[in-house]
């Protein structure tokens, strides 16, 4: 059975309000507040009885990190994860010189795909300094030679006398100074001597969340914590005017009634925190009811103009009068246009999306005169102990966070807000408290994935090659990668602009930021082009990646593309699905290829028509390039989530606004795919290139899955998909 470390819920400590979780050891700023004398560096802790911790740096909202970290550190250190307890390691970073809280060597924020590049090395290193220590300590204990032992099993393995000492042994012996052993001595194993990376680890943590286990930030309680919930300003830019306050505090279990300011007060900015009404309360429930017999009147008059439909009509008329706010180009876009055999042009529009987060925010403070601590889920240990800072004015080194699994995140869970409110809150009423969010919260509140339209003009010669690209975009958000990746810089004409509609609309990252929109814009409109110059789809993307051998992306984080390896992934996702071939009348293929962040990713979806205006998608076929595959199950389960969420959003995404307030603030209003349209067979090749390191993986498959959709839809309809969502607009 797998031992996994269980975070108990809060207990509280006798003759004070302080709190303590049974996850680990808490993740927090200074090495001089933890006690180490059980740790042989930050990845391992051993107990006093004995019990081993592999400690990982990388919060986990779902993409497997505690996984991921836990089997690099059990390679170099030959740990069996089945029998051994995982928990988050310390804070690892410092103070940077304005006071806030700045990540040291190892990485201990998830986002941008980046988790697995950034803390391969790191844990590498630190685990291998870690076996180096063992075995020092045990030549020393035997008065052998380092020469004739080696590790096996969570032991020291004498070579000769076929002696064994358990790491928990030799503890006390690492920490004494005679024993150090340089870090720059300590070298990884080498690749032929692997024995668990490149193969299947099992979810760390599946059996806990099979059964219930209280693994999240939401699971967080105590005795004596105070529950709030919180009626938060619903305009996009308002504020509190007026609330019935002693109502509220007659109702059964309310104990304080508190307003919160919203951060920044100035309403030109966007909000760290909203403006809103606390309702503090013995129990979660009697917070609720207080919170919804609330009669509260808002000033919305700011944003009150504002609605989903008028800024797509702004967005319309900045794309045909509008000036771009900046642009990229390169040879004669206009003589390639004039000098073309044909010229396709097309306008593509997408709406707002939400998270959608499985667990909503939540977050418990216990905030004293001169210290806090925190628990709560969020993708940063780092940003969770500055939005502490941020609330309570305290230094950080006066801050213990405590950070969760996630429910998911999806970029959403790094912002401060919740954090902070909790910790307003329980510095306001002098009590521990949890804020928690409700799911009509979750969405009114959401940072959201930006809308945007785009128009695409493409020149195209006598033999159907691609030889001018223009795309100019208009949008709420500062959405620049549609215009900025290829064909720009591939073909030899190109013009990129976009152009940035003024609005209140709080927006954020939304897993593959950018990417999972311009993946569905290029990759859409390169099919479009490829059907008006008579040219088979496959052909014309294995054409256009023959352009060049390799091609520095001016977007973050600016990876180097190599095209032999995107045309390698797209030859094999084609063999794989066996695209091209015929399709039963109303069923068609579609292929799409996307780089987002550091992997490639590359789809071919079937679908069905189910009349005029449904579909059904049979089967996903998918390559990845995500480097070094490190645990190749996880990956796949990556990929798999990635095509889940993005035929979700492509199919039902959009959240609206009227009259500068959210409309849709539910699953009753925000529609998610059911497990009934989800596709029953997906199949992933993991593609092999020799690479020693990993790249990203957590947000690649998102972006291409949707123009594969709806090439597919074309294919099977001949009805070209131009406006998402799809449900609206077949």
């Amino acid at each position: 059975m797998n031992k996994i470390s269980r975070r108990g819920f809060l207990k509280s400590t006798a003759g004070t309000a302080a709190f303590a979780i049974a996850l680990s050891t808490s993740p927090h700023i200074l090495a001089a507040d933890t006690d180490n004398s059980g740790n042989v560096t930050p990845c391992l802790r051993f107990t006093a009885d004995g019990e081993i911790f592999v400690c990982v740096p990388i919060p986990d909202m779902g993409q497997g990190m505690i996984t991921t970290a836990a089997h690099i550190i059990a390679e170099e250190l030959d740990l069996d994860l089945e029998t051994t307890h995982i928990e988050m390691m310390s804070f690892q970073g410092h103070a940077d010189a304005t006071g806030r809280a700045a990540e040291g060597p190892m990485p201990q924020g998830a986002g941008g795909s980046l988790s697995t590049m950034m803390v391969w090395g790191p844990l590498q290193a630190t685990a291998a300094y870690a076996r180096e220590l063992f075995i020092h300590a045990a030549a020393i204990q035997w008065q052998t030679s380092e020469r004739n032992l080696t590790i096996k099993g969570g032991a020291v393995y004498n070579k000769k006398t076929r002696e064994s000492l358990q790491y928990r042994d030799l503890v006390s012996h690492t920490r004494q100074a005679e024993y150090a052993v340089l870090r720059g001595n300590a070298s990884p194993k080498p690749a032929k001597d692997r024995t668990r990376i490149g193969r299947d680890q099992r979810n760390v943590h599946a059996q806990a969340i099979a059964t219930g286990s209280p693994l999240f930030g939401i699971d967080s309680d105590a005795p004596d914590m105070l529950q709030a919930v919180i009626r938060r300003c619903p305009h996009l830019n308002g504020s509190l005017v007026s609330y019935n306050r002693e109502t509220l505090l007659a109702m059964p279990g309310v104990r304080h009634v508190v307003e919160v300011a919203r951060r920044p007060d100035d309403l030109t900015r966007p909000w760290l925190v909203p403006n809103g009404l606390a309702i503090i309360a013995d129990t979660f429930w009697q917070a609720k009811k207080a919170a919804n017999a609330a009669e509260i009147e808002w000033d919305g008059s700011r944003a009150a103009a504002e609605s989903s439909s008028v800024l797509k009509a702004r967005m319309v008329d900045h794309l045909e009068n509008g000036t771009p706010a900046d642009s990229t180009r390169g040879g004669d876009i206009d003589a390639a246009v004039k000098n073309a055999a044909q010229v396709v042009e097309a306008t593509y529009y997408h709406p707002h999306w939400a998270h959608a987060c499985m667990e909503p925010h939540n977050c418990a403070a216990d905030v004293k005169e001169d210290s806090a601590e925190i628990w709560t889920s969020h993708q940063s240990i780092t940003e969770s102990i500055n939005a502490v800072a941020a609330a309570t004015d305290l230094p950080i080194h006066k801050i213990k966070s405590n950070v969760m699994r996630c429910g998911t995140g999806f970029g959403r869970k790094y912002a401060p807000d919740f954090i902070m409110e909790a910790c307003l809150l329980s510095k306001e009423v002098g009590s521990p408290v949890k804020v928690t969010w409700t799911r009509e919260d979750e969405m009114e509140q959401d940072h959201l994935n930006p809308s945007g339209m785009y128009k695409m003009r493409a020149a195209i010669d006598n033999d159907g090659r691609l030889t001018g690209w223009h795309v100019r975009t208009a949008a709420d958000g500062w959405i620049r990668n549609a215009a900025k990746e290829p064909p720009m810089g591939l073909v030899d004409n190109f013009l990129g602009e976009w152009g940035y509609i003024e609005n209140n609309v709080r927006r954020g990252p939304w897993r593959g930021p950018q990417h999972n929109t311009a993946g569905w814009v290029i990759q859409g409109f390169l099919n479009e082009v490829a059907h008006a110059a008579g040219r088979d789809p496959l052909d014309f993307l294995l054409e256009l990646f023959s352009m060049k051998d390799v091609q520095k992306l001016d977007t973050w984080p600016y990876p180097l593309l190599e095209y032999s390896r995107f045309k390698k992934l797209l030859k094999t996702v084609a063999k794989d699905s066996k695209y091209g071939r015929r399709m039963k009348k109303g069923w068609g293929q579609g292929i799409a290829i996307y780089h987002t962040f550091s992997g490639t990713c590359a789809h071919v979806v079937e679908v069905e028509m189910l009349g005029e205006k449904d579909y059904r998608v049979h089967k996903v076929t998918s390559a990845i390039d995500c480097g070094l595959a490190v645990n190749p199950l996880g990956i796949r389960a990556q990929v798999e989530s990635g095509i889940h969420d993005g035929l979700c959003a492509a199919k039902y995404g959009n959240f609206l606004f009227e009259s500068g307030v959210p409309i849709t603030n539910n699953f009753d209003t925000y529609r998610k795919m059911r497990i009934g349209e989800a596709p029953p067979e997906i199949n992933v090749r993991i593609m092999d290139f020799g690479d020693e390191e990993p790249r990203g993986t957590g947000e690649v498959s998102l972006p291409p899955v949707i123009p594969a959709l709806t090439n597919a839809i074309f294919s099977a309809s001949g009805k070209r998909i131009r406006t998402l969502p799809i449900a609206e607009n077949l």
